[in-house]
């Protein structure tokens, strides 16, 4: 058996503490970790094109930050994860996109990033609702 490439010290997660969880279950769980920080993000004024960028990064320099409990990829699917992020959100923004190629995601997304903050919180907060109907949680036991 290999080492799994994430390293995850989140304790009161029920993904990341799974016994079946894989790399794209806390792929999952890294994506509705940044959506929720995206909500902060939005918050303090932070740009959304800034927050749809280098997450891998982000996770990673909030760990080092705050300690503990937080799913970060390894360096080599950073560049997956921020691409799966912006179809996230690109759908939540109306975007039926089939691929993270298509372009019309970022003149949604550059639509969605002259929001005020109110409103790219809910789009955050829609993103997230979506994606969790598309992905289940693991039934923990």
């Amino acid at each position: 058996m290999t080492e799994s490439a994430w390293t995850c010290d989140y304790d009161a997660c029920p993904i990341c503490t799974s016994p079946e969880r894989d790399e794209m279950t806390v792929l999952r769980c890294a994506l509705l970790t940044l959506l929720d920080q995206g909500r902060w993000m939005a918050g303090d004024d932070i740009p959304l094109p800034d927050f749809l960028s280098a997450g891998g990064d982000y996770l990673s320099r909030l760990r080092s930050a705050v300690g503990g409990g937080f799913p970060v990829p390894t360096a080599e699917q950073w560049a997956w994860l921020d691409a799966e992020l912006r179809l996230v959100v690109a759908r939540a923004a109306g975007l039926d996109a089939v691929s993270t190629l298509d372009p019309r995601i970022d003149k949604v997304l550059a639509t969605a990033a002259r929001r005020t903050s109110r409103r790219q919180v809910a789009l955050l907060d829609l993103a997230a609702e979506q994606f969790t109907e598309l992905y289940r949680r693991p039934r923990t036991a």
